[in-house]
């Protein structure tokens, strides 16, 4: 283990680190897969990502029946959550993402039928 002297915000904490060989490494939690769904018909409405950030918190679950202006997801930039809102009323026929996932500007996030 080696000892470090870390300064944030002005204050000064010792911190110690100690060395993980792969055979001790672990991870946190798996990701899920994204859920595969039905046939995406042609009258279908894709929700981009309207910024680029990481997804936080799924609100909406395959097959849920959501409102115009409802909260689909949201996604963390700057540190400030962002809400990404349904452009039509319709039902969730593909969720693209996962907790976790980074997403660029115009990333596919939902298909609502």
């Amino acid at each position: 283990m080696k000892i470090y002297k870390v300064k944030v915000n002005g204050k000064l904490y010792e911190v110690e680190l100690e060395a993980v060989s792969e055979n001790n490494a672990s991870i946190a939690s798996e990701a899920k897969a994204p859920v595969a769904a039905a046939p995406i018909s042609g009258n279908s409405t894709v929700v981009p990502a309207p910024i680029t950030g990481k997804v936080v918190a799924l609100k909406v679950n395959v097959g849920d029946s959501v409102k115009k202006g409802q909260c689909l997801l949201l996604i963390e930039a700057m540190k400030l959550e962002n809400e990404v809102v349904s452009p039509v009323d319709g039902k969730v026929v593909a969720i693209k993402v996962n907790v976790g996932a980074s997403v660029n500007t115009k990333d596919e996030l939902v298909i609502l039928g």
